[in-house]
């Protein structure tokens, strides 16, 4: 089998590696933190980046064709979450693509707000969790003449602040639906997190919508934006861990001890050696899954959707549990500088971080694994 990229897939990362190359440097992104430090809340959003990938077309190469898209779907997805992961950029590829625009392209009638969103002139995002246990769904919404009312709290939305639309999952006629809602119409409580990308609580009181809110009703909608955005998660954590490998790789070459690098000592090559791995394993567990994911959106039978949420399950458990083994280790292998604030590996570990608290704990993911191989 053959496991290169396409062209097209090759396109897109060295397209979006030239623009985050030329414009997400250490020293940039340290300007980006002290400004957003002094003018607001803290966090980050590189908003001259997006809208430079988004004219590139580096968004709307991942829409299907029928959006006048690229058709590079979910595969080309994590293709570009890792990307910004490898450059900690901040940049809303998980907020504005998972959880915005590829659900969009999927359940349909919004094809503005979808050209919009692949334009870079607007962000969408979704908000899936809410105050209490992860898989109650406590927001309700009710029919209201020609349109509906929806009632509840999201807590942790991803841009949740800066977004122009949230897409908000609801309690409709005793199942899930998904609304597409304005950020203007909830009240939003912005925060900061580990990472410093733009996260917000929102509250809905008696929000009245138009018929044509309506996205897409049952729980597989729902799970499937919820995976989609797992599975972004995954990828962004892929870069991060691939490139924390290699800037220990290169500092454990050249940082010297008795006259020779300290790569050559056993027990910081192992260290090293199996951070590498966990990495990799990361990496080829994240891509199976979209894989599986994308191959499934396309219309293909390769594996029933129990076994897609399995494997993704799996993907999201690495991101966690390996990518702290390997940040830890980076830190680690580079000594007291691996803690200083000033030096970029240390945002490559809050970043690491964010993602590791966002996605859940391992514990989690295992039983969700146990469980499907039980069946």
């Amino acid at each position: 089998m053959d496991f290169d990229l396409t062209e097209e897939q090759r396109a897109l990362i060295d397209l979006v590696d030239q623009i985050l190359a030329d414009h997400c440097g250490h020293e940039r992104l340290t300007g980006l933190e002290k400004e957003a430090r002094g003018s607001g809340i803290g966090s980050v959003h590189d908003a001259s980046v997006w809208r430079a990938l988004a004219d590139a077309g580096a968004v709307s190469a991942l829409l299907p064709e029928s959006a006048d898209g690229g058709d590079l779907g979910v595969l080309g997805l994590v293709l570009l979450a890792e990307a910004a992961g490898k450059r900690t950029a901040y940049l809303p590829v998980v907020a504005a693509v998972a959880l915005g625009a590829l659900p969009l392209a999927r359940f349909g009638g919004h094809t503005d707000l979808l050209a919009a969103v692949a334009a870079g002139e607007q962000l969408v995002t979704a908000a899936l969790e809410e105050p209490g246990e992860p898989t109650t769904l406590t927001t309700t919404a009710r029919s209201s003449g020609d349109g509906y009312v929806i009632d509840g709290a999201k807590s942790m939305v991803p841009y949740g602040d800066l977004a122009d639309s949230v897409l908000i999952p609801a309690e409709l006629d005793g199942e899930p639906a998904v609304f597409v809602v304005p950020r203007s119409s909830m009240e939003v409580t912005p925060l900061l997190v580990t990472g410093r990308q733009p996260y917000a609580d929102l509250e809905l009181e008696a929000v009245s919508v138009p018929g044509t809110a309506l996205l897409a009703r049952g729980a597989e909608a729902v799970d499937w934006i919820r995976d989609l955005g797992t599975l972004a998660l995954a990828a962004e954590a892929s870069g991060i861990c691939t490139e924390a490998v290699a800037i220990t790789a290169r500092y454990t070459s050249t940082r010297k001890q008795f006259g020779e690098p300290i790569a050559s000592l056993q027990a910081v090559s192992q260290r090293a050696a199996d951070a590498y791995i966990s990495a990799e394993v990361l990496r080829l567990t994240m891509l199976h899954a979209a894989w599986l994911m994308d191959d499934a959106a396309r219309g293909g039978e390769t594996a029933p959707s129990a076994e897609i949420s399995a494997d993704i399950a799996i993907a999201k458990f690495h991101a966690g549990d390996a990518g702290s083994r390997v940040l830890h280790a980076a830190q680690h292998l580079h000594g007291g500088i691996g803690v200083d604030t000033d030096y970029p590996l240390h945002r490559y570990f809050v970043r690491g971080k964010q993602v590791e608290q966002t996605l859940g704990t391992a514990t989690r993911q295992l039983l969700r694994i146990g469980a499907h191989l039980a069946e």
